[in-house]
């Protein structure tokens, strides 16, 4: 009969511990499951995170990189044929003497160079502001390719919005060599642009990084604030060309396009 006792209190106690035992791992197995919980949120978070991230980051497509090799087998065919040339508007940037010289050996334009590097220009600011848009989360409702063409488009059409107001100018004013000259070295900056943010575009098409964007905005504001001064000392040493319609036409042609442009670039991130 004690054993009997004995016997039921060991079953009891070992009923305890298994019970004891379960609740332990019950508990444990909680704990268990609730980290598992919070890691897969975590992991859906990050890849959400990245995911998004990536949108930023991914491959540039066929095209982009195409164009851009065709520029550099431009350039490299420019400079075996018209090396000097590309010598003078370097130099012509830094010194109005060498513009004058260039200007007096002819017209860029008459010439395959020209249009080769023009067009270098034209694809080169393009480019800025397509690899731009999505840094500053800017969404068009258009193919890629087509938002490119469009962007050169801009700039083209700009570009001659800005010879043809030159050209008005000069018949009304009389004015014809001056606004010849004015034309010339607007011209010499822009292929001295085109030329220059090659390679910082190339970087920023494939180097996943926004430091070359800001390097080629930081050189285009150089660029340009070089060229407003040209053309102020150009227009200031006319008599028949008043200090107000330079301002004027600086301000129409030259300010104005930048600021609506930063504009649109900017417009979403205070939204």
């Amino acid at each position: 009969m004690h054993f009997l006792q004995n016997d039921t209190s060991i079953y009891q106690l070992n009923s305890d511990s298994t019970s004891v035992d379960s609740l332990a791992l019950d508990t444990n197995a909680q704990v268990v499951i609730q980290p598992d919980a919070h890691a897969s949120l975590f992991h859906t978070e990050v890849g959400s995170e990245l995911q998004e991230r990536s949108l930023h980051t991914q491959d540039q497509p066929f095209w982009v990189s195409s164009i851009l090799v065709l520029c550099f087998i431009l350039l490299a065919w420019g400079r075996l044929f018209y090396r000097r040339r590309l010598e003078m508007i370097f130099r012509a940037v830094f010194a109005k003497n060498f513009a004058n010289q260039l200007i007096r050996e002819g017209n860029l334009f008459n010439e395959r160079i020209g249009p080769v590097l023009f067009f270098i220009y034209l694809v080169v600011m393009a480019m800025i502001v397509f690899q731009a848009l999505p840094i500053y989360d800017v969404e068009i409702p258009m193919p890629p390719p087509l938002i490119f063409l469009s962007l050169m488009g801009f700039f083209l059409g700009l570009w001659a919005l800005k010879a043809v107001v030159v050209k008005l100018l000069s018949l009304l004013f009389n004015t014809n060599e001056n606004s010849r000259e004015l034309l010339a070295n607007m011209n010499v900056y822009n292929l001295f642009a085109g030329i220059v943010l090659l390679p910082l575009v190339s970087c920023m098409a494939f180097a996943h990084t926004d430091i070359f964007f800001y390097i080629s905005l930081v050189i285009i504001i150089i660029i340009y604030t070089l060229r407003i001064i040209r053309e102020l000392f150009i227009g200031i040493t006319l008599i028949k060309f008043s200090v107000f319609h330079l301002f004027l036409y600086l301000c129409t042609l030259e300010i104005l396009p930048l600021i609506v442009l930063a504009k649109i670039l900017t417009r979403n991130m205070f939204l």
